[in-house]
């Protein structure tokens, strides 16, 4: 007894320990979601605030005992991930993963790896529109904008614009703005200047002046590329007039211009006032503002003055396009300085870096990832347009079989309504015709036979009732299909033709279920009748004529008057005189 109660309370204090366990878990795993939702919440208004409560996430996640002491407190890229699989489940750590990235990019935090967003993006899919499917694949695209693979870039940032679920969403926007860039930074002004112009035309643009000049400056700088001077002019001049735009566009837009007077209106003097607008606000350190200043001074035949910006220009920047357009104005001007041998090295240096800028170009690799995911697009699309139309048929279909439904259990509360009141009908008739019929052989006085029961049929029939009954058999047949049969059927039988074997004896089934009282009465009164005599006399009770009925026995119309005559003597008088009528006498 000891034993089992020590047992019993070891049992009992394993299950408490084990509840305790699940309520703390549980309650761990409701506080993080919780604080993912909080942070995602803030990420709008204060995106420092949200990096700073995913920071508290992580930290409660992560166990710092399981790192070297010289790791503690630090958030190394290898901490961050072993935190990832601390979470409860996947969906919380790809939302942690998306809402990190984000957090990041708001805060100007380098992005320098995919590894963390891909857990989003892996999680969210591309299947559904969503919009943290889409957010993960916008941030998978910023990520590899900073880590420079613009090709990996471009297909994420193509992605999201397709998973977004409302379009006059900012970060819908953001995606073009974004794919503008990327197609820019590779020379494919058409495919730029639609992106920029669908993020001209979005909602988040139009209710902002700041991207509105944005835009416009954009688009500017790919109309000076296409040479229309006259749309590049406009373009720059709403940037300038434009009170939202921001100081280092504005001083970029006067370098454009200044671009614009010199290299395709041949207007020196134009330049260099949009030149002054600029003043020292680049500093030294912009090598496009250097190259353009040296090409003007060697345009005005200061060719050493030239020289020695286009060297600076070299110093002071790492652009291969600076570096190439540097080195394409040196060989111009060193021989106007006495230095011939330069010249060569000049030239090979501009060769081998236009050689590069030529290798950079992905265009085709791009058109190819835009190619795929048009088809992609399309694919979707028709799956989307086939779900549709499947679920359009499918619904048509079940509303058709539910409508058709309901209308046979009509039609067959219908009949069973018309049923029931025929049976009704009969019933009443043959009580009548009981009452009637025990009237009359009520005993005189006492020691009578006794009444017959409800369910006993009396020795004589009442005619009057069974003029009662043919009234509702009639009835009852002109409501029936068979009564549309033979009206379509009248040629035919007109022309002494036989109904079908099978039709036959359906008829006949149909006569015999209908009759089915009477004939019980004729048959016990006039035993000497056959099955044909009977069906005979049902027709003729219907009013068939001797054709119709030839017709439905498949017999001649003169086998039908035989018939008649060879019934008389089998049948009482009143019965002959009931099923015949007119005919009989």
């Amino acid at each position: 007894m000891f034993v089992n109660r020590r047992k019993r309370s070891l049992l009992l204090k394993s299950a408490l320990l084990l509840m305790a366990a699940v309520g703390l878990s549980s309650c761990r795993h409701s506080d993080v979601h919780d604080a993912l939702l909080r942070a995602e919440a803030l990420m709008e208004t204060d995106p420092q605030q949200a990096r700073a409560v995913l920071a508290e996430i992580e930290d409660s996640i992560l166990k710092i005992e399981d790192y070297p002491a010289e790791e503690a407190g630090q958030k190394t890229g290898k901490n961050l991930q072993s935190s990832i699989f601390n979470f409860q489940s996947k969906k919380e750590a790809s939302l942690f993963a998306l809402l990190k990235t984000q957090a990041d990019h708001k805060c100007d935090i380098p992005l320098t790896s995919d590894s963390l967003i891909l857990l989003a993006t892996d999680y969210y899919g591309t299947k559904r529109k969503s919009q943290r499917a889409a957010l993960a694949q916008h941030y998978l695209g910023c990520t590899y904008i900073e880590m420079h693979r613009d090709l990996d870039a471009i297909e994420a940032q193509l992605c999201a614009t397709t998973l977004f679920p409302d379009t006059t969403n900012k970060y819908f926007a953001n995606s073009l703005f974004h794919l503008g860039l990327l197609y820019s930074r590779h020379y494919m002004t058409d495919s730029a200047w639609v992106a920029f112009g669908r993020y001209r035309q979005t909602e988040a643009c139009n209710s902002d002046s700041a991207n509105i000049s944005y835009a416009d400056y954009y688009m500017g700088a790919l109309a000076l590329y296409h040479d229309d001077d006259e749309l590049t002019d406009s373009l720059f001049q709403c940037v300038l007039n434009n009170t939202k735009t921001k100081k280092y566009i504005r001083f970029t837009t006067y370098f454009q211009l200044a671009k614009l007077r010199y290299y395709h209106q041949h207007d020196i003097e134009g330049a260099l006032a949009y030149l002054e607008k600029i003043g020292d606000y680049f500093g030294e350190g912009n090598g496009a503002l250097l190259t353009l200043k040296a090409n003007i001074l060697a345009q005005q035949q200061q060719p050493a003055r030239a020289y020695d910006l286009y060297k600076k220009a070299l110093r002071n920047s790492s652009d291969i396009y600076v570096q190439c357009t540097s080195y394409e104005g040196l060989a111009s001007v060193a021989p106007l300085l006495n230095k011939p041998d330069s010249t060569r090295y000049f030239i090979d240096q501009y060769k081998g870096l236009l050689d590069s800028i030529y290798t950079m170009n992905k265009q085709r690799e791009i058109t190819e990832i835009k190619d795929k995911h048009v088809v992609e697009l399309h694919d979707r699309e028709l799956a989307s347009h086939r779900s549709r139309f499947l679920w359009t048929w499918g619904f048509l279909f079940a509303f058709f079989v539910l409508a058709a439904g309901i209308v046979l259990l009509l039609l067959d509360r219908k009949r069973k309504g018309e049923r029931l009141k025929y049976e009704t009908e009969l019933r009443d008739i043959k009580q009548r015709y009981l009452t009637q019929a025990v009237r009359k052989e009520e005993p005189a006085a006492e020691g009578a036979p006794p009444i017959p029961a409800d369910n006993e049929e009396p020795a004589t029939s009442s005619l009057a009732l069974q003029e009662e009954r043919k009234l509702l058999y009639q009835r009852q047949y002109e409501a029936s299909e068979w009564a549309r049969f033979f009206k379509k059927h009248q040629p035919d039988i007109k022309a002494k033709q036989f109904v079908t074997v099978a039709d036959a004896e359906q008829f006949e089934r149909y006569l015999s279920g209908l009759f089915v009282d009477m004939l019980v009465d004729m048959v016990k009164e006039n035993p000497d009748l056959t099955d044909e005599d009977t069906l005979h006399c049902a027709m003729t009770l219907l009013g068939f004529k001797p054709s119709q009925i030839a017709y439905c026995s498949r017999t001649s119309s003169a086998s039908c008057y035989t018939r008649r005559s060879r019934m008389k003597p089998k049948l009482t008088p009143e019965w002959y005189q009931f099923i015949f009528g007119k005919a009989a006498e």
